[in-house]
């Protein structure tokens, strides 16, 4: 089978399996993904395991394009589903392959796979990574007839740098969830600000009454 994988993300690792069984390609930047590598190619499926553009009407509308979304669909659509899952108080999710369409989030889901959201963000991605993986290598075997979404949606809105400031007044076990969801290279640290310094935190872990993190202390000024 012929197979396209579009991945932003170095965190994201496609199995030596899938490649020792089809014919893949793996792109990682936006100007690769055109009309003309699609039709030199003719992919079966096109994944996205991650990717940080929007996909050209004329792509997913012709091909059999699949995109993954870590969240219980439809309550998660959006941006930073793990982290506004993670405040919400979720410690698991399924990662859902869903067909891609032009609302965001919004197609029918192919097949799932649940994943813990404990530990920090290099431990959820590494389940995410597995997950995906295993939903890829579901579809090229079983071909499942994608099932619309039920439910009504539920939208998380994107996070920024900004909303990595620890709010006054949370709990060791709140703060602690604020810290460990954004550890990773791809994320700004978790952070309050005191004075003219920037504390930022990371490593975090919780052991009963106590939270033990390393911190970087920056000047603002």
């Amino acid at each position: 089978m012929k197979l396209l994988v579009c991945n932003s993300k170095n965190w994201f690792q496609l199995s030596t399996k899938i490649y020792d069984d089809h014919e893949v390609t793996e792109i990682s930047h936006k100007e690769e993904l055109n009309p003309e590598l699609i039709k030199k190619l003719q992919p079966d499926y096109i994944f996205f395991a991650h990717w940080n553009w929007i996909v050209p009407n004329e792509i997913h509308e012709n091909n059999e394009c699949v995109v993954f979304h870590t969240a219980p669909l439809p309550y998660g659509r959006g941006g930073s589903p793990i982290q506004n899952l993670i405040i919400d108080g979720f410690t698991s999710s399924p990662v859902c392959a869903i067909k891609m369409m032009n609302e965001c989030d919004a197609g029918s889901i192919y097949s799932t796979q649940e994943v813990s959201l404990e530990g920090d963000l290099y431990s959820i991605f590494w389940e995410i990574n597995e997950a995906i993986n295993v939903l890829i290598m579901d579809i090229i075997a079983n071909k499942p007839i994608p099932v619309p979404q039920k439910g009504k949606p539920h939208v998380y809105k994107r996070l920024t740098e900004s909303d990595n400031e620890i709010p006054k007044g949370m709990s060791l076990k709140q703060i602690y969830d604020r810290v460990r969801m954004v550890d990773h290279p791809d994320y700004p640290n978790a952070f309050i600000i005191y004075g003219d310094s920037k504390f930022e935190f990371y490593n975090a872990s919780l052991n009963g009454k106590s939270l033990e993190v390393k911190c970087t202390i920056k000047k603002l000024i």
